[in-house]
């Protein structure tokens, strides 16, 4: 009995142990089986998967040990005149900036610049990028304080203050690749982020300082081949409406044509990117840091090129941003950015080769050509001939634009952009969060609970309306003038509150592929909404000239065999050098 015992133990154990054997292996397949989406389709080779993965690279990134080794001459003419990238392996280990950034040297030395700032991920259920100032807005030590827990990343210009840490290279460090700087830009992250795949509107070398990238770098000539479409006529940089983490090629069959070429970026490494070259940009490592330097496209015009001038004083070096005053937009760490203007050497030739190229100018013809009838307009027309007009006559003749200095066709731009890149001012959460939404969450808000603190408003507004701690308590005090501490419903409803929600008219519209311009991808053009307050009811409790190989297409020639071009449904996180390159340019070639 014993025995019978043991041996019928003995065969159930073994057939449980075959049992659960069986079992773990079948769930072994289950897990490792490719879903539907990721199959790959044997016909079309990449399909749903990374850009890079429809052909092998075949584009090969010329490289450089010795930043010194490429004169100013022969960077402009192998590189920019050619529009090639170029690498420039080690070239940022000269700059202080290398060995200084640490987080704590950082927090200390440059704590209080303020940064701006966007968020990684995009699409449905992303959070506001909230920082120290509002949405849109940190300082270095919040924004380091809490970068590893954060989506937030820096996309930002690089305050003045921290111009003597970087460095400009020696291959432009005379003529007027030196003379014709732009701006400079700062990307910091927490790593882990992709780009979408876009162009940008400037020339620029981008210098890796912590962490790791991979640049895939596709040519300007391939704009038919990535769907690029234009959505505005100021457009210069932009977006490929195509997912580049999984590529869609029967939707957009003409990207299998594309070539492609990888760089990857380790700390201390720095490349050309040419105006107009599409690229991905993935971050890697948990700190990921980066310098931008941004210059005009002055080989799309024949009669500019290279001017070496000074190029023959001295052997090119290493120079210090702050021992560069040509740099045209500048930033002091606080208060109103420039990221977004347009390249000052194309909008120059764009207006002096205006069709009325004889015609003098007079408020007349600025009022026809640039704006509408409005008293606005008048006012930016008279502000844009006083500065054509340099001795107040009225009038202003093509000699007079000819004689126009780089400072005057900067400021000229201030009146002439049909948009304003809110994200660079103080105005971003008022652009971002629109009237109704802040009305209708603060007016439930306040009615359910008949009387709010200050703790309990903040968080009303922060979770309700989705503004930012920082705000909340601004607003808060406009409202609290006698400073009682809290507030109560019957104090405050109807206009007390509308009043201080007014700022809130203040929003972004969204470009045609549905991208909220506000959070950095892609300015356009933003408008005030004026409401007449006799007629406003109070809100219920109910109430909810391009070169050719860089032109956008419409939407009408990428609608070719029945492809649909529109932007991705799936969620893209897009960020620039990692996270999303924010729009520096317009169509500069159009006449303006």
């Amino acid at each position: 009995r014993c025995v019978l015992f043991s041996l019928t133990r003995t065969v159930t154990m073994s057939i449980a142990a075959i049992f659960y054997v069986a079992l773990a292996v079948f769930i072994c397949l289950i897990e490792d089986r490719p879903s539907s989406a990721s199959i790959v389709d044997a016909d079309l080779p990449g399909h749903l998967q990374p850009v890079g993965f429809h052909r092998p690279a075949e584009i090969i990134i010329d490289e450089y040990a010795d930043p010194y080794e490429l004169s100013p001459q022969e960077f402009y003419d192998k590189y920019v005149a050619q529009s090639q990238p170029v690498v420039f392996r080690g070239a940022s280990k000269h700059f202080p900036a290398f060995n200084l950034w640490t987080p704590e040297y950082l927090t200390e030395k440059h704590g209080n610049m303020e940064l701006r700032i966007e968020t990684k991920k995009d699409g449905a259920g992303a959070e506001n990028p909230y920082g120290a100032l509002g949405i849109g807005r940190d300082t270095m030590a919040n924004f380091l304080k809490y970068k590893d827990t954060s989506d937030n990343y820096v996309v930002s210009e690089l305050p003045t203050p921290m111009y003597p840490e970087v460095e400009i290279l020696p291959c432009m460090s005379c003529g007027n690749m030196r003379t014709k700087l732009s701006e400079i830009n700062l990307w910091m992250s927490g790593g882990g982020s992709r780009s979408r795949l876009h162009r940008d509107a400037f020339n620029a070398i981008n210098c890796q300082i912590q962490g790791r990238k991979d640049w895939i770098m596709i040519p300007n000539n391939q704009t038919r081949n990535v769907y690029f479409v234009a959505s505005t006529e100021w457009e210069m940089g932009g977006l490929s409406p195509i997912n580049a983490d999984s590529v869609n090629l029967k939707k957009y069959p003409r990207f299998r044509n594309v070539p492609w070429g990888r760089a990857t970026m380790h700390p201390g490494d720095c490349i050309f990117i040419p105006g107009g070259h599409y690229h991905q940009v993935r971050s890697f490592g948990q700190s990921n840091v980066a310098v931008s330097v941004l210059f005009s496209r002055i080989e799309l015009i024949e009669e500019v090129g290279f001017n070496s001038t000074g190029c023959d004083l001295n052997k090119p070096d290493f120079v210090s941003l702050d021992k560069i005053p040509e740099i045209l937009w500048q930033y002091p760490g606080s208060g109103m950015m420039s990221m977004g203007n347009l390249d000052d050497v194309l909008f120059r030739h764009a207006s002096l080769k205006r069709k009325s190229r004889s015609t003098n100018i007079t408020l007349k013809v600025l009022l026809k050509e640039y704006f509408d009838k409005s008293d606005d307009s008048k006012d930016s027309a008279l502000k844009m001939l006083k500065i054509l007009d340099e001795d107040g006559d009225g009038v202003a003749t093509p000699d007079d634009l000819d004689k126009l200095p780089r400072e005057s066709w900067r400021e000229l731009q201030k009146y002439t952009e049909p948009f304003t890149v809110y994200s660079n001012s103080y105005l971003q959460e008022y652009a971002v969060l629109e009237y109704e939404q802040v009305m209708n969450a603060m007016t439930k808000a306040f009615k359910k609970s008949g009387v709010m603190n200050r703790e309990e408003f903040v968080s009303a507004y922060h979770t309700m309306a989705t503004g930012s701690e920082y705000y909340g308590n601004k607003l808060f005090d406009e409202l609290d003038k006698e400073k009682k501490g809290s507030l109560k419903w019957e104090d405050v409803k109807g206009r007390p509150l509308k009043e201080v929600f007014k700022p809130f008219l203040l929003h972004t519209e969204q470009d045609d592929g549905g991208n909220h311009l506000a959070d950095g991808d892609v300015p356009g053009r933003e408008r005030e909404i004026v409401v007449d307050e006799e007629e406003e009811g109070e809100l219920g409790e109910d109430e909810e000239a391009l070169p050719e190989d860089e032109e956008g297409l419409s939407e009408e020639e990428n609608q070719e065999d029945g492809e649909e071009v529109e932007e991705e449904e799936d969620e893209e996180e897009g960020t620039d050098d990692g996270e999303a390159e924010p729009q520096t340019g317009g169509d500069q070639h159009d006449e303006l």
